[in-house]
């Protein structure tokens, strides 16, 4: 009965001291080396992810001496606007930064350009990373002057590769927009619509053939010339026709009011287009689209006293109103020539420029002088003359007080038919009553700018949320200069791949679900690359790096640190020790039995 007892005290002594070893081995890694985290305190949800990464890194060896949340201004000066000294930005401790957290907006077309490109680092761009890689510079000169849409993104993967490899700037997360749709409602590319490039003609509510969409902003702007306004451009984005348009599904550009074009070979980097117009693209009013209508369209852009939001982006590119030309006869069909200043590999955005008629906007002027541009639409002077459409919509009740646009089928329109018979924006004053006229039934989109979420339109009949991808990302910018992250040479291997693996075991300690599951409320995804997933040629082949802390200390040891925790081998002698006591009284009592 002793011998019963003793092990079973024995039994319970070997178990209490297996939990003690697995504690100490879940235990956090001892400080290996420290650095200071650098984070604006502009965004609630960056406070919040760059508080845990703080919590984080230690857990693999990495700890934090400071944390600097601040402004702008004081961020500038440590990254981008770094006054250089030694033709480098040093560590935060010597007046330069770590890792900062940090967030970018991309267009659908992805332009890395100024990034992590040799030729943009400081002074002369924006490559306040300090990443310099001759490979990646090679093929990013490729991608940049490629006209070919499937090579280009062919390109763009081997680009993304790259960073996902070497990690200049650890993706964080991807955002997410949440719509609120009445359910059934078809033909909706809702990235089209989050980035103003939607394709209304498309759109249809089967029960009625009307669709009403409510905004957070007034609606005031009279014509595509002055606006600024986001929600604005939603109407006008349907009644302007353009030589060229966002396509459904591909987002490639395709034509519109061209029937096709062609680009030149590249020419003391220059190039330029030629573009036939479709024949039978005609105006709301019945009169054909023709050369001098485009060409005057691209002139009033590029015309100061206009006052176009247009005006810089298009002087850039066209140095006068000579660069555009009509070859041969102004006539429906015809033919115009673009002369571009440069070469630019995404030339098509050039051509998505509204088009108005010429006939009538040109005697307006003439009498009114450009005032009109200011004037309220399909009222006094202008009347329907800055808003005569080629596009699939034309304007029916523009209503600047109440903030109501309404919109019906351009008869004259000649591209795929339109199935909407109305379709309206209207301005609703704040999330709850916007969200309250869904379920009632008196609207049939919610934009995502209300900021709902996902529990505001959960288990309602007739509703659904409608996640759309966003072109931004949020990331750990690295200071590839840095001794340990970047260069390693203060590793205790001593290379640049020791660095590279450290940068990997920072990407596996990042929590990317949870940030997406508790700090954004459902309202993202885990980030992968510098790249937005929204933005075209994005490579869906790559995964997030996964959360993996094992995984990240393996990277660490990779790079020469240590992380087997002290405590863990005194506690293994010990046990060990222990193991032998009890080996031995068993031993002993069998042998003298």
């Amino acid at each position: 009965m002793k011998r019963k007892i003793i092990l079973i005290i024995l039994t319970s002594l070997f178990v209490s001291s297996l939990g003690t070893l697995q504690n100490m081995t879940q235990a956090d890694v001892p400080v290996l080396f420290s650095i200071a985290l650098l984070s604006p305190n502009t965004s609630a949800a960056r406070n919040q992810w760059s508080l845990l990464m703080e919590q984080q890194l230690p857990k693999i060896g990495i700890g934090v001496s400071f944390h600097e949340s601040t402004g702008w201004g004081n961020i500038a000066p440590r990254t981008w606007a770094y006054p250089l000294l030694d033709d480098y930005i040093p560590t935060y401790a010597e007046g330069g930064y770590d890792i900062l957290f940090v967030g970018w907006n991309q267009d659908l077309d992805w332009d890395p350009t100024g990034f992590f490109d040799t030729s943009s680092l400081l002074p002369y761009g924006d490559n306040f990373y300090q990443y310099s890689n001759p490979v990646y510079d090679a093929k990013l000169d490729q991608y940049l002057t490629e006209l070919n849409a499937v090579t280009r993104i062919g390109y763009a993967h081997q680009l993304q590769a790259m960073l996902y490899d070497d990690l200049p700037a650890i993706c964080l997360i991807y955002p997410r927009s949440l719509f609120g749709f009445k359910e059934g409602l078809t033909g909706i590319d809702g990235l089209l619509i989050a980035s103003g490039n939607h394709r209304a003609e498309y759109w249809d509510d089967p029960d009625d053939h009307i669709i009403k969409y409510a905004v957070p902003a007034d609606l005031k702007e009279p014509n595509i010339f002055i606006a600024e306004s986001f929600y604005d451009m939603q109407w006008m984005q349907t009644v302007y026709g353009s030589l060229y348009k966002r396509e459904q599904a591909t987002h490639i550009y395709t034509e519109e009011i061209a029937l096709n074009s062609t680009i030149s070979p590249i020419i003391d980097n220059k190039i330029n287009m030629t573009v036939f117009l479709d024949p039978t693209a005609k105006f709301s009013n019945g009169d054909p689209v023709l050369p001098s209508d485009v060409k005057y369209s691209y002139e009033l852009f590029m015309t100061q006293a206009v006052s176009s939001t247009s005006y810089g982006y298009l002087t850039k590119w066209f140095n006068s109103n000579d660069s555009i030309s009509i070859v041969g006869p102004d006539v429906a069909g015809g033919e115009l020539l673009f002369e571009l200043t440069a070469f630019f590999n995404f030339a098509k955005a050039l051509l998505t420029f509204s088009i108005i008629d010429k006939s009538t906007v040109e005697p307006a002027i003439s009498s009114f002088g450009y005032d009109i541009f200011n004037e309220v639409a399909l009222s006094g002077n202008v009347q329907d003359t800055l808003v005569t459409s080629c596009g699939p919509f034309m304007l029916d009740v523009y209503d600047s007080v109440f903030s109501i646009v309404k919109m019906v089928p351009n008869p004259h329109w000649h591209g795929d038919a339109v199935k909407l018979t109305e379709w309206y924006l209207t301005f609703i004053a704040g999330k709850d009553s916007a969200i309250a006229e869904l379920i009632a039934g008196n609207v049939d989109i919610v934009d995502a700018q209300y900021f709902p979420v996902l529990a505001d339109l959960a288990g309602i009949a007739g509703v659904e949320g409608v996640l759309v991808k966003d072109p931004h990302y949020e990331e750990m910018a690295i200071n590839m200069r840095h001794p340990i992250l970047g260069t390693g040479e203060l590793t205790p291997v001593g290379t640049s791949n020791a660095a590279k693996s450290i940068r990997k075991a920072i990407s596996h300690a990042v929590p990317r679900e949870t940030i997406v599951a508790e700090i954004l409320e459902g309202l993202g995804a885990p980030g992968v690359i510098p790249c937005p997933d929204a933005c075209i040629g994005f490579d869906e082949s790559l995964d997030p790096y996964a959360y993996d802390l094992d995984l990240s200390r393996t990277y660490m040891e990779l790079a020469g640190y240590v992380t087997v925790i002290p405590e863990f081998t005194h506690g293994y002698f010990v046990l060990l020790g222990f193991l032998a006591v009890v080996s031995s009284i068993i031993f002993y009592r069998k042998k003298n039995k």
